[in-house]
């Protein structure tokens, strides 16, 4: 009898444990989310924490901590914590709204289009989660698919700035006239003008127009300097101006932003191997290398660098990638040949001394029988 008593005297404190500790989970739970409705979200991060210290498997709070771990721009923690939220909870599905936006603001386009596609899949409708997949589109040069998705942003009475600046973006490298219907819409608003001029340099860049690109970016950046890629088209312009040092400030302002963006990290270690900053233009290509190893363009500077400080050995690998790649890069081929010259592989070199020759020849030729452009 007395065995009997204890066990359930046993039982009954343990409920009366799992009562209060359920209890005090339920408590931190709501302090979180009152706080994360004040915006005080380093204390809703602390709130979550303690409850997830509780109930290590409480897939909202892994979710909420998310949320609120990324409006402190806490983007890697956050992404951490959603995929958690996902693992325990599949069901979770506006979770992929959220690690969309987390992904698509650290820069990582294509896994941002993943998570948005899965939001999408379960929630067809969301007009939200169309246009930023759309928008992250544009980030990954996808225009024609991004034109589909933000094309009714035309008629949308919002006039959604954003929107209408991604879809600006991708009707002007389609070719397509519609981008100048764009920035009509854009300029009727203040809050659009600036984005009207963002696009209107961007035109100007494409086009070759790198004076004028510079003055309108420029104008732009006078009436908001925090537009999306403004720094990145700025830097692009001055850069074919021959202003590096300008172009080294606007680019290292758009790496703050996007610190994972392959063409800035690139784009910076271009600038700072033409600034004799070797060891600096190694780091940023390494960088640019970590996000896309297969790129033809970084592996080729890679190379370079890597021949420039003596190290031909380890130079062979990234230029070797590189042409294979880019067959038709006469430059790239002549450093892979001096490569092989220096390791001794006089044959592999001569062939490669060859082809850059011929390939040079072409371009030459090429260059020569180019009609020229009378201006109008």
């Amino acid at each position: 009898l007395k065995i009997h008593l204890d066990a359930k005297m046993h039982a009954f404190f343990l409920s009366l444990l799992l009562f209060a500790q359920a209890s005090d989970v339920a408590t931190h739970f709501a302090q979180a989310v009152e706080w994360q409705r004040r915006g005080d979200f380093e204390r809703a991060v602390a709130e979550y924490r303690t409850v997830l210290r509780l109930a290590p498997d409480y897939a909202e709070a892994h979710a909420n901590l998310g949320a609120a771990l990324a409006r402190l721009g806490r983007y890697d923690e956050a992404i951490a914590s959603y995929q958690r939220a996902l693992e325990l909870s599949p069901e979770l599905t506006p979770v992929w709204l959220n690690m969309g936006i987390a992904f698509y603001r650290m820069g990582q386009a294509e896994r941002a289009a993943h998570a948005l596609r899965a939001y999408l899949a379960a929630f067809p409708e969301s007009k939200q989660a169309r246009r930023l997949l759309g928008a992250v589109l544009v980030e990954l040069g996808r225009d024609a698919e991004a034109i589909a998705l933000l094309r009714d942003a035309l008629d949308d009475a919002e006039r959604d700035v954003v929107t209408l600046y991604s879809l600006g973006l991708a009707l002007l490298r389609s070719g397509q006239p519609e981008h100048e219907r764009v920035v009509h819409l854009l300029e009727q608003s203040a809050q659009g003008k600036p984005v009207a001029l963002l696009l209107v340099g961007q035109a100007a860049l494409a086009a070759g127009d790198y004076k004028g690109a510079v003055e309108r970016l420029r104008a732009a950046a006078a009436l908001d300097p925090a537009l999306p890629r403004l720094d990145y088209s700025l830097g692009l312009a001055l850069l074919m101006l021959g202003q590096h040092e300008d172009a080294i400030a606007c680019f290292e302002r758009e790496r703050k932003r996007l610190p994972q963006d392959f063409w800035t990290l690139y784009y910076l270690a271009v600038l700072y191997d033409a600034t004799g900053r070797r060891s600096a233009a190694r780091s940023s290509v390494e960088a640019a290398l970590r996000i896309n190893p297969a790129s033809a363009e970084a592996n080729a500077l890679l190379g370079k660098l890597l021949f420039k400080e003596g190290d031909a050995r380890a130079a062979l690998a990234p230029l070797e990638k590189a042409t294979a790649a880019l067959p038709r890069d006469a430059e790239t081929r002549y450093i892979l040949a001096r490569v092989y010259k220096r390791l001794g592989r006089d044959r592999d070199a001569a062939r490669e001394f060859a082809e850059a020759q011929r390939l040079k020849a072409q371009q030459v030729e090429r260059e020569r029988t180019r009609p020229v452009a009378f201006p109008r």
